[in-house]
């Protein structure tokens, strides 16, 4: 892949600025930044003067940006996360060289920003469980947890997912690590999943309007049901969005402010990427 090196230096520099804004900005990534590792990339891309990369690349991060709104809209990601992943996208039109790789993908190799999501997604995880899973264990002992009956059906199901992925591709995954950390990923989002409610209800603050960050999340479920339709309000609170809450005329309103931080996630998926690989060739190699 041309200008390599410089593609990489640029998602670093990109991602490091970004993931600090992330952590310590109240998850307020300046939109420079990403214009910036955006505009990067897509010039990079013409000065290779390969149209067909030129074109696929474009293509790419136009269906990432596609994709990744629909997931904003339900406020999961940040924009500023969906439009690091296009430039993502724009930067690594093919997977750049690895440190510790195979030399050659055993059955197909996956666009590098489907690694990079995949994996940002697996270790947010891990890190979401390292943080909630004591304190949830905590309240359990203190007896401050009541399941749902809809989440704890819903993590039976995932359990039934799981025990018949693992049948079916258990004999193809050589590696007893991989099969390891298949399970620890599925074990933690089954428990995620079945203290859903819990989890969610001690990331809400009851803030005044004057304290709704721009892109903030909404718990429209606490609000009057009524209220929501009439004003036919959207969970990610942007400028429309706050015009419609101030209108409400309440007082307070449930904001999802204890949300971890996502970017970080993103910076440590593409550095191991460089560094590991594909992880389907770790599965599989």
């Amino acid at each position: 892949m041309q200008f390599e090196m410089l593609r990489i230096a640029v998602a670093a520099a990109g991602l490091l600025v970004a993931t600090y804004y992330d952590l310590f900005n109240k998850r307020n990534v300046p939109v420079n930044i990403t214009y910036f590792m955006i505009g990067a990339g897509f010039l990079l891309n013409i000065a290779t003067l390969d149209i067909s990369l030129i074109a696929y690349s474009s293509l790419a991060a136009l269906i990432v940006m596609g994709l990744g709104y629909l997931i904003y809209r339900t406020g999961q990601i940040g924009g500023a996360d969906v439009l690091i992943f296009a430039a993502i996208a724009l930067l690594f039109p093919s997977f750049p060289a690895s440190i510790l790789a195979p030399s050659a993908p055993p059955f197909f190799e996956f666009p590098f920003v489907a690694s990079v999501f995949i994996i940002s997604g697996l270790l947010s995880i891990f890190g979401i469980g390292a943080i909630y899973i004591p304190r949830v264990l905590r309240d359990l002992a203190k007896g401050k947890v009541k399941l749902n009956a809809t989440s704890a059906f819903s993590a039976f199901a995932m359990l039934i997912s799981f025990l018949a992925v693992i049948y079916v591709l258990g004999p193809y995954i050589p590696f007893q690590s991989g099969q390891a950390i298949l399970a620890l990923v599925m074990l933690l989002a089954i428990f995620l999943i079945l203290f859903k409610d819990h989890i969610s209800s001690s990331m809400i603050e009851w803030v005044p309007f004057s304290q709704i960050d721009d892109e903030d999340v909404v718990a429209l479920d606490l609000l009057n049901p009524k209220l929501v339709a009439k004003y036919s309000l959207q969970r990610v609170a942007t400028r429309t969005e706050l015009e419609k809450l101030k209108k409400t005329g309440l007082k307070k309103f449930p904001v999802f402010k204890g949300m971890p931080a996502f970017v970080p996630y993103i910076l440590l998926a593409v550095l191991l990427l460089l560094v590991f690989g594909d992880p389907l060739w770790l599965l599989f190699y």
